[in-house]
């Protein structure tokens, strides 16, 4: 926390917000700790779930069965799936996979898919390129990479096809994924008082030892001052498409502040060149969808304390720049939390019959917004919870990993009393639950916590199976010996049980428990 005595220095001034040195910062700060910043760092669950994953998947699969049966020529051709700004990886895993899963079950799996994870740091794309749970589609083909900045209008290289996206390998509408990215990418900011137009400038300053040659260090710890600038012609941006909607926000709004996503709006222009024009657009961010929302709001940019800063999304700009462009949009009714919605360019959602369905039922009736805050509560309430209503939200989950971890405890404690058909039906999906796993650093294993459920089932073989899955990734520990060790001793290899229990006694001298269980089987082993 700065010091309120500590001199402030304005390290940029009067200055549009677009052409500000912080978007360059906030990607030097994202190369700078690649994959870190998504290690208990920036929360990305909201976005990152198996739930939200198979409503992309669903619209997704819907819109291409659509655009097959209206150009019957797409099947010969790749669809291209691109993912804006893909973190840490996880949703994208998830993603394709269900993608996968749904054309299978459809019949439509000879349909050429190719889902490209794209991020502004070499450092994490690599991570992509060699994680495991990749590797499968990446052999086939289905996905590929890209250091891709999307403020810079260069071209999308796939580094696995060593190709360029361009009109010349897009056959097919682009079809794009954008959460918590759109609005951290350029945005200007405006107000509209008394029938004026402004543009708001910006100065930017933080304390004088924040600054290390007038660059800040910590971003959490910068102030804004707003001026106000009145724009008197109709020409803000040179663009019609863009211009319209400030001319229609200064014939709307009496005293308001509100930011144009130009970054957003100029990329979706740029990319949708590649496609003959047609894009579309799923996303899921914080922000304002609906015009009356926009209105006596105060300009505001959130600086957060792990390094980075992003805005509220004006998603009504977004789509009335579509709209302006021949395009279309789909916002979920208001409601609080996050904000989902599907955007295209060069057709109408109601000309595909499945699209439109799958978007109603995936966006509007039960949203991922609709989905996390019901996970946040029955997060919250798991001590008070039975084991039906447990097991109801992991697979309305769609099996998520990360809330079985957090379940895992109090199913192992309701096991004792529970009927004998909740028992079977978690122990047949815990391959759904398995093969959900993305491992990443400093994370608990949910393949060892399968195996805890196993062993604590009495099905040693199958705790055995995943203690073994987990064993790359949990490496030597106390607890992998010992449990593995007993369900050995369950399944009468007592010789292996006698080289666990002595690995984990290695690790844990302290054991009592293992030390009698090492000299019980030594004393067994020997007597035959």
């Amino acid at each position: 926390m700065s010091d309120p005595r500590e001199k402030k220095i304005a390290f940029e001034k009067h200055i549009r917000f677009s052409e500000s040195s912080l978007w360059e910062l906030q990607r030097c700060y994202y190369d700078k700790v690649g994959i870190d910043a998504w290690i208990n760092v920036i929360p990305f669950y909201i976005t990152s779930n198996p739930f939200i994953a198979t409503a992309y998947a669903q619209i997704t699969t819907k819109f291409i069965r659509d655009w097959i049966e209206k150009n019957p020529e797409a099947r010969k051709h790749s669809f291209y799936i691109v993912e804006f700004g893909a973190g840490p990886g996880r949703f994208g895993y998830y993603t394709i996979k269900a993608i996968c899963e749904l054309l299978h079950a459809a019949k439509m799996s000879d349909v050429l898919v190719c889902y490209v994870m794209t991020d502004c740091t070499r450092k994490n794309v690599e991570y992509y390129k060699s994680h495991p749970a990749l590797q499968s589609y990446i052999d086939k083909g289905l996905v590929d990479f890209a250091v891709y900045d999307l403020d810079s209008k260069l071209p999308i290289n796939l580094l696995k096809k060593n190709i360029s996206l361009s009109p010349g390998t897009l056959f097919n509408p682009l079809i794009i994924f954008g959460n918590y990215m759109l609005d951290s990418i350029t945005h200007d900011l405006f107000s509209c008082q008394d029938g004026k137009l402004n543009e708001l400038l910006l100065n930017f300053s933080t304390d004088e030892n924040n600054l290390i040659e007038n660059i800040p260090t910590d971003l959490s710890r910068v102030t804004v001052d707003y001026f106000a600038q009145e724009i008197e012609k109709k020409v803000y941006y040179d663009d019609k498409n863009i211009d319209s909607i400030l001319e229609l926000y200064k014939d709307t709004f009496q005293n308001t502040s509100f930011s144009i996503p130009i970054g957003a709006i100029r990329v979706l222009d740029y990319l949708k060149s590649f496609s003959g024009d047609k894009l579309l657009l799923i996303t899921t961010d914080k922000g304002y969808t609906h015009l009356e929302s926009l209105d006596y709001l105060s300009p505001s940019i959130s600086f957060h304390e792990y390094g980075c800063f992003s805005m509220m999304l004006n998603f009504h700009a977004i789509a009335r720049y579509c709209k302006n462009s021949g395009g279309d949009y789909f916002f979920q009714t208001p409601r609080p939390g996050i904000k989902s919605a599907v955007f295209c360019c060069g057709f109408k959602l109601e000309d595909f019959t499945s699209l439109g369905l799958a978007v109603n039922e995936w966006i509007e009736e039960f949203s991922p917004v609709d989905y996390f805050n019901l996970h946040r509560q029955m997060s919250d309430m798991l001590n008070t919870c039975n084991l039906e209503a447990i097991l109801s939200h992991l697979s309305l989950s769609h099996w998520c990993p990360n809330f079985f971890l957090k379940a895992s405890k109090k199913i192992i404690d309701l096991l004792a009393s529970a009927d004998s058909e909740s028992i079977e039906f978690l122990s047949h999906n815990m391959a759904k639950l398995a093969s959900n796993y993305y491992f990443m650093p400093k994370s608990e294993c949910v393949l060892f916590e399968i195996g805890v459920f196993f062993h604590a089932i009495k099905k040693y073989a199958e705790a055995l199976e995943y203690y073994g899955k987990a064993k790359p990734f949990v490496g030597e520990q106390f607890g992998f010996f010992y449990n593995t060790g007993l369900c050995l001793y369950h399944v009468g290899k007592k010789k292996e049980a006698l080289l666990n229990f002595k690995n984990a006694f290695r690790i844990s001298p302290d054991s009592k428990e293992t030390q009698k269980w090492i000299e019980y089987l030594e004393e067994t082993i020997s007597d035959k």
